[in-house]
């Protein structure tokens, strides 16, 4: 009597793979957010090497030259080819920001050698970086008139991307649909018309898209020097910090201790409701002031901010959550909390104000 023998089975029943299906999204599902943490972990320790190079370059620069290079040169002298898109003398330019003077610093003298010297010269006459080398926007048929801004920016320079001067928790070089188009330069205080954010260009393909970009500014103190003529904001004289427009900060200067000042830190330019504002070139990358606070938390003065909510383009900030990192004066790096005591974060980012600064205030 023959026996029948059962086939083999060669697949899975229905019930069987929807089975498997469920474990591995479950698996899955539990992986990801720890990958995605140690993604952010590693991303987190690079931007934070990214300062540490930076604030190294600055220090050799200062024990080259005697002093720190400054947050945004600003020539008495510069004249612009086409005026009517800059300011007028003494602020016409060239608003070189203190990330171009490092460039020989952080292994980026090719890029360095294809910058006019004369832009790194406090009385040079050369005009604004941004505005100045042809072939110039209103000359282009194929730019739009409603995005005609005078530009003519340095090439091939200042379309250099430089990994050093980009978080890799942001992806500002790739940046788009900016709330107002804008790839801006860098800040300075002018007196009798406070702080303004200065030599930007619209985001216009050839006439900006292309830009180096950067996450880092050099840090200016409360709001940065304070001319003495200017009453209504000389409370914040006392807290001026490192860089600021053509400032020459030594080491010895810093009165506070260099472990004790912050010489640069993060930026991605986030405003209402943490939308993206601006990005920032690092050929005008200049400085920041600290009065704003950091986003996405209200500051003590909230109401200079004009918003009426927790993000202003003139704060510090970050893709990091929870934290903002900073670089001090003497290399080291921290993470600095987004709910950091607001009078320790300011009197961390003066220079000579004197005051007993808790490190363990501003978090982490």
């Amino acid at each position: 009597m023959a026996r029948h023998r059962s086939p083999h089975r060669l697949a899975f029943t229905l019930i069987e793979l929807l089975v498997v299906i469920a474990i591995i999204a479950i698996l899955i599902g539990l992986l990801l957010p720890a990958v995605q943490k140690i993604r952010e972990a590693a991303a987190r320790m690079s931007c934070s090497n990214n300062l540490h190079q930076i604030a190294l370059a600055a220090a050799n620069y200062e024990s080259t030259y005697g002093y720190f290079p400054p947050g945004l040169n600003v020539s008495p002298n510069s004249r612009a080819p086409n005026p009517q898109y800059v300011w007028d003398p003494p602020y016409a330019g060239p608003y070189v920001g203190v990330l171009a003077y490092l460039l020989p610093y952080m292994e980026q003298d090719n890029v360095y050698k294809q910058i006019p010297s004369t832009l790194f010269d406090p009385r040079t006459t050369a005009g604004a970086w941004a505005y100045s080398y042809p072939p110039f926007d209103f000359n282009d048929k194929s730019v739009p008139s409603s995005s005609i801004n005078g530009t003519g920016y340095l090439k091939p320079a200042a379309d250099a991307r430089i990994k050093a001067y980009l978080c890799p928790s942001d992806d500002a070089q790739n940046a788009s649909g900016l709330t107002n188009g804008i790839i801006d330069g860098s800040g300075f205080y002018v007196p009798s018309t406070n702080y303004v954010w200065t030599d930007y260009v619209l985001d216009v393909p050839n006439y900006g898209r292309e830009m180096g970009r950067t996450n880092y500014l050099g840090c200016g103190g409360g709001y940065g020097k304070i001319d003495g003529s200017d009453a209504a904001n000389a409370a914040w004289a006392p807290f001026t910090g490192i860089y600021y427009m053509n400032s020459k900060t030594s080491i010895p200067s810093i009165s506070d201790g260099t472990s004790n000042t912050i010489a640069f830190g993060e930026y991605v330019g986030v405003h209402i409701n943490g939308t993206r504002d601006f990005v920032v070139s690092w050929m005008g990358a200049g400085w920041l002031s600290s009065r704003w606070g950091l986003a996405p938390v209200y500051s003590n003065n909230s109401r200079d901010m004009g918003t009426g909510n927790d993000y202003s383009w003139r704060q510090w900030s970050s893709k990091h959550s929870g934290i903002i990192n900073f670089s001090f004066a003497d290399g080291s790096v921290r993470p600095v909390s987004k709910n950091a005591d607001y009078n320790s974060w300011i009197y961390a980012t003066g220079a000579v104000d004197g005051r007993v600064l808790d490190l363990s205030k501003l978090g982490q």
